[in-house]
């Protein structure tokens, strides 16, 4: 009958849509060392409409098995706070003391002189120039030696310039990689991709390929590894196709260990290629799970977007990876949700995970470590010890054995709060640490609220009752939480290490956040979505704490004690006030052996030197836009240069808008008499 036909109709049409999801969800990759080649994952497919089909069926799928599963009715009740009532307030892992490895020789240290060949300052991302022609007694003689601008559009650029035989090499925000005479600022050559929007997003590296004898510069773009000669631009035509090969989306610089080229994906992945060839050898899984745990699975890893570091005589490469998503709802990613929010180490030539260190367990506070690894080595017990620094958005200084992963400091953790929202789990402990001192703040108190006036005091006061806030808060439908560390913390710029004093330089943020969850339509029972994050600002459209709420901090390693912390960058209005607030800042700083520490970003343009000593501010000069990332120095005819990307900060401009202007000028100085 007509109606049989009908029905049949329908039935294939369902039928096809169904094998077309399931055959989309498939992936076969036999490349991974830890994984089934074959996979079925949200992650696979490959179009928006088939991601909003397979969400819609999911969604109806968990709301009828509430109604009828025993295990899903238990799963979604809220956590219960007898489970935490006889837990000890406090649990400290110990420090380690002993069995330590020999550390690394003073002379074998990383040097930055003439060259500075990888972004963040060479494969231990120490960021610090051993050059001091540029020093405390002549800085006030720091001018400008010129300025390019790059024309092809206005984007804030967030790479470290890297430089090779007095040629700086550096993302545009056109999209394009530039080689321009560091003497003079000409450009030599510019190379444009030819799609994406996010080249070098990070970073570049020269590598010196000694069987040919050519310098190559690597670098990503988005889901591309592309490699050109760092003399004349041109791509290396035996590196995959024509100087391309396709990867996992990347935004971090690449290292390179015996000849294998080493990068971090947003798979999230490790992977690794031949240098020559750009072939693949293999890929690492970034994700672990615990399948007791009902529904584990549907963890999909914490993106390794900070950057990645190498210890290239052991072979080693250190990562550190990004929160889970969604940001503040995890009832779907139950467990510790490993290797989010986490340092790792993975040794490249065993293909093997040596440890991982997670700071934040099961984050449901956008609480990512997101700058670089940095190894160095510090002075301690009467020995010198090979460490992996890591910095937050916490504010913690993260110092551990870099081959055992074991912290040198006693690490507190103290017993976190239970949630309120049916099939969160949260984890018992998170971290309370106090040595190395926390350079930023990361607990939100009423005492924090803002005293720059008794209106904007107030204003923040109403909003502070109605409002959820304190150690690991956690997240309830019709408030909003506040907290600090949602744009840092430290940020993706990192810190800067003088080896030899064992001086860590880190800028920071201290900026109040307003969070939440909330449900996905009036019907839905157990589905959250995270509401969108807003600082907290006073009635003026300043911070709603109290200043300072841009930090310089230098921290001792060998004692994790705070040497000195001053604002970074003020306000005119309330400079004239009398108060340096210190702003919001997405520059970093970079450290040298003329005994200053180099750092912008913030939202007053300047670009600042400080005495590494005592934090004095020694010189400034206002840049045509904001600094956008860390300084790089180098000499070129006998002369120091610094040189700082201004070209305004994609993020601050996000939060900021007409405040800050998006611009195309990268600044070098020298010292003129």
């Amino acid at each position: 009958s007509r109606l049989l036909k009908l029905i049949i109709f329908f039935l294939l049409i369902l039928f096809f849509l169904i094998f077309a999801v399931i055959y989309d969800l498939a992936k076969y990759d036999s490349s991974y060392i830890n994984r089934k080649a074959l996979t079925f994952n949200i992650n696979n497919l490959n179009s928006k409409k088939a991601t909003q089909t397979f969400n819609y069926f999911n969604n109806l799928y968990n709301s009828l098995i509430f109604n009828f599963s025993k295990k899903h009715k238990e799963y979604w009740k809220i956590e219960s706070k007898d489970l935490r009532k006889n837990l000890p307030e406090k649990k400290i892992i110990l420090g380690k003391k002993d069995n330590f490895i020999d550390g690394e020789k003073i002379e074998d240290i990383e040097k930055n002189y003439s060259d500075w060949t990888r972004s963040h300052g060479g494969n231990s991302s120490l960021r610090f120039s051993s050059l001091d022609l540029i020093n405390k007694n002549n800085v006030k003689k720091l001018k400008v030696a010129w300025i390019y601008n790059s024309k092809d559009g206005k984007k804030g650029i967030q790479a470290n310039p890297v430089v090779l035989d007095g040629f700086v090499y550096f993302p545009t925000p056109g999209n394009s990689i530039v080689c321009i005479d560091g003497s003079n600022g000409n450009e030599i050559w510019r190379y444009k991709a030819e799609k994406g929007y996010n080249v070098a997003k990070r970073g570049l590296l020269i590598w010196h390929d000694k069987k040919n004898d050519v310098h190559k510069l690597f670098f990503t773009n988005d889901d591309q590894l592309i490699a050109l000669d760092a003399k004349t631009g041109l791509p290396i035509k035996n590196f995959g196709k024509n100087g391309i090969i396709q990867i996992g989306s990347s935004s971090v610089t690449p290292t390179i260990i015996d000849n294998k080229l080493v990068i971090a994906t947003f798979r999230p992945s490790i992977e690794v290629y031949d240098v020559f060839s750009g072939q693949l050898y293999w890929k690492y899984y970034l994700r672990d799970i615990d399948r007791k745990i009902f529904r584990s699975k549907d963890f999909k890893g914490g993106n390794p977007w900070g950057g990645i570091s190498a210890d290239t005589k052991k072979g080693i490469v250190f990562l550190t990876t990004g929160n889970p998503k969604p940001n503040f709802v995890g009832t779907l990613r139950p467990g510790k949700n490993l290797f989010s929010s986490s340092l790792i180490a993975f040794d490249v030539r065993n293909k093997k995970k040596l440890w991982h260190f997670q700071e934040t367990c099961h984050d449901i506070w956008n609480f990512d470590i997101p700058s670089p690894p940095i190894l160095t080595t510090i002075n301690k017990y009467d020995k010198r010890i090979d460490v992996v620094v890591a910095v937050t958005k916490l504010g913690n200084t993260i110092i551990l054995d870099r081959y055992s992963g074991e912290p040198i400091f006693d690490y507190e953790m103290k017993l976190a709060p239970t949630s309120l929202v049916p099939g969160e789990k949260t984890c018992p402990y998170q971290p309370f640490v106090k040595i190395p001192e926390p350079f930023a703040r990361n607990i939100f108190s009423i005492e924090d609220a803002t005293n720059i006036s008794e209106s904007n005091r107030n204003h923040i006061l109403s909003i502070i009752k109605k409002s959820k806030y304190g150690f690991f808060a956690t997240h309830e439908l019709g408030k909003n939480t506040i907290q600090y560390g949602d744009n840092g913390g430290a940020q993706w710029t990192g810190a800067s290490i003088d080896p030899y004093k064992n001086i860590m330089y880190v800028t920071a943020n201290n900026i109040p956040w307003l969070v939440g969850i909330k449900k996905l339509g009036k019907r839905n029972k157990i589905k959250y979505v995270d509401k969108r994050a807003v600082p907290l600002r006073d009635l003026e459209g300043y911070p709603g704490t109290k200043p300072p709420w841009g930090t310089l901090t230098a921290i001792n390693l060998n004692t994790g004690k705070i040497s000195w912390q001053v604002p970074l960058g003020y306000y005119e209005k309330l400079k004239k006030k009398g108060i340096i607030s210190g702003t919001e800042n997405f520059g970093g700083a970079t450290a040298t052996s003329g005994g200053l520490v180099f750092a912008g970003g913030t939202m007053d343009k300047l670009f600042r030197a400080f005495d590494v000593d005592t934090g004095e501010e020694l010189w400034s000069y206002k840049l045509p836009f904001i600094a956008s990332a860390p300084p790089t120095s180098y000499k070129v005819n006998e002369e120091q240069y610094i040189i700082v990307p201004a070209t305004g900060g994609t993020t601050l401009k996000i939060f900021y808008g007409d405040k800050v202007e998006l611009g195309d000028a990268f600044v070098a100085f020298k010292i003129k008499e």
